[in-house]
């Protein structure tokens, strides 16, 4: 077999690399997950074919960038509509910041260059290897990791069930080696491979349709059914009551001064509005030998992140939040800016407040990990007219306390906006002893876009991972639920002010990928350099011979 015949004509690789962008990723109204291995894949051939390293790293930029911007569009929203930037610079930096994600792309397709050889098991090993590594390496450095494999892998849940001991990068990788080992058994026409990636993906497959088997879900609540939804008694004592309240407040007034009263009065009636309809569900919990009251009394109100444009500590405003805690018997957690002194300046921080039950402050949680252009410029970009980009109060200084907040036996782990896309925020607040996930965020800024949708899965990657159920609540939707297999089970609708009733379950086990996690990068480590050696040592004897 030839060269030319074994790798993909470099046009064609291309557009399986499109492909794999989008319908893989939620991008659509609709995606085929699986073809997201299309994208590494065609980025492998484009590497191989190329003549030299350079032009194989500039082979995976421009192509995976064309990619990136397919999928990352939306970017321009942010930019443009809450940034006030012109659209045309909005789109500008749009691209930019997809040429610099792509770079990840290209040196894939230089590692494949060297790696990708006629030993196709070995190889295909090595390439799923490759790519974890970039993956969590580019989550690190760059810190913007919204399009990893297995954020669109998720969206078929029986894909990703190894993640709850491999964790959704490596579990991704392995779906990558099955692909490789099948692209190439097909292409060199040799049975071994071909063998190999069926069973490694009939694995895959098998174990994660036997654990959603043996874990079926306890229920679906559309968008469609979510705001009639209203409290049910229990199943047992570890599940708990959620009320959500999506103000979808106008984020380009929400921080003016006339609108901070509007935007209380919001939350605050639609949050009362659905305690009156709960209260008709008294007779339903006294039939089953249940007080509603009581059962509230376990759960929890969630505003979303920033829902509140004010000081809590300072403002006459957060008498009326205390008063709503006291009315519904339930803690309150709200988003709202939180101000210490520095000095003689302040510093500010993105903070979740909790009120307990009888009004008074119950702890807090600072965002530990910022939106680089959304809550600070980095230094090494300052640019006055960027500065439009922060939110209302500006930069945001980064938090350092990452304890849960408790309530009850509730001990939510907060993940703030995009910080539950990072596997080892979700570690650290369960290593903290979080028996619940807690994801408060902001979604106004993408507008009716694909974002919202991509945020939502790569949220629910995190229970799978830490067998933590997680719940959600955002400004303009999608507020949600996700079980500890990673599954939907509750969705509200999106651009909707309103307020919904959902439930959720405390679990204190922690997952095998939790004990393994900082074992397995070592493992991957390791092997990945075996196998780099064996596979040149093998080239440099077959040149030699």
């Amino acid at each position: 077999m030839t060269r030319d015949k074994l790798f993909l004509p470099a046009g064609i690789a291309a557009v399986f690399v499109l492909l794999g962008f989008c319908p893989g990723f939620p991008v659509l109204p609709f995606s085929i997950p699986l073809l997201v291995l299309l994208y590494p894949v065609g980025t492998a051939c484009l590497g191989v074919r190329a003549a030299n390293d350079r032009q194989a790293f500039l082979y995976g930029l421009f192509v995976a960038g064309a990619g990136h911007a397919i999928a990352l569009f939306w970017l321009r929203n942010p930019m443009s509509i809450v940034g006030g930037l012109p659209m045309l610079l909005a789109i500008l930096l749009t691209f930019i910041v997809c040429l610099l994600l792509a770079t990840q792309a290209g040196l894939f397709a230089v590692m494949a260059r060297h790696v990708w050889q006629p030993d196709l098991l070995r190889s295909a090993i090595a390439l799923g290897l490759c790519w974890y590594f970039l993956e969590y390496a580019y989550a690190l450095v760059v810190g913007f990791p919204w399009l990893p494999l297995s954020g669109a892998l998720i969206l078929w849940p029986w894909t990703m069930q190894a993640a709850d001991t491999l964790g959704a990068y490596l579990t991704s990788a392995i779906w990558l080696m099955a692909a490789f080992a099948l692209y190439g058994g097909i292409a060199a026409r040799k049975v071994l491979p071909f063998a190999c990636s069926l069973v490694l993906a009939l694995c895959l497959s098998a174990y994660g349709l036997m654990t959603l088997t043996v874990s079926p879900m306890e229920a679906h609540t559309g968008p469609a059914e979510a705001e009639a939804a209203l409290p049910v008694p229990p199943a047992d004592d570890d599940v708990f009551p959620v009320l959500m309240a999506d103000g979808n407040i106008d984020q380009n007034q929400k921080w003016v001064e006339s609108y901070r009263r509007s935007t209380v009065a919001t939350y605050d009636r639609l949050t009362s509005e659905a305690l009156e309809k709960a209260a008709g569900q008294e007779a339903l919990f006294l039939q089953q030998g249940q007080a509603l009251k009581d059962y509230l009394s376990k759960g929890i109100i969630i505003w979303s992140e920033t829902a509140m444009p004010f000081d809590l500590p300072s403002s006459p405003y957060t008498a009326t939040l205390s008063a709503l805690a006291r009315q519904s018997s339930m803690g309150l957690l709200t988003g709202a800016p939180g101000y210490e002194r520095d000095g003689s300046t302040y510093k500010v921080y993105n903070r979740i407040w909790l009120i307990n039950a009888q009004g008074r402050p119950g702890g807090y949680y600072d965002k530990e990990h910022l939106v680089p252009f959304g809550e600070y410029i980095p230094s090494f970009f300052r640019l006055s007219f960027l500065d439009g980009l922060l939110q209302g109060v500006g930069a945001y200084t980064e938090g350092t306390r990452t304890d849960p907040l408790k309530y009850g036996r509730l001990a939510l782990g907060p993940l703030v906006c995009y910080e539950a896309i990072f596997p080892w925020l979700a570690q650290e607040r369960c290593k903290d002893g979080a028996n619940v996930l807690l994801d408060v965020s902001n979604d106004g800024w993408f507008g009716a876009t694909a974002a919202p949708w991509q945020h939502l899965y790569l949220a629910g990657l995190r229970c799978l991972e830490q067998n933590r159920w997680l719940v959600r609540c955002t400004n303009t939707g999608i507020s949600a639920v996700f079980d500890s297999r990673g599954r939907l089970v509750f969705e509200g609708p999106q651009f909707t002010a309103c307020a919904l009733w959902a439930s959720a379950r405390i679990i204190e086990t922690p997952s095998r990928f939790h004990g393994l996690f900082y074992i397995l990068p070592a493992l991957c480590g390791i092997l990945l350099i075996g196998l780099v050696w064996s596979i040149r040592r093998k080239g440099q004897s077959a040149c030699n011979s």
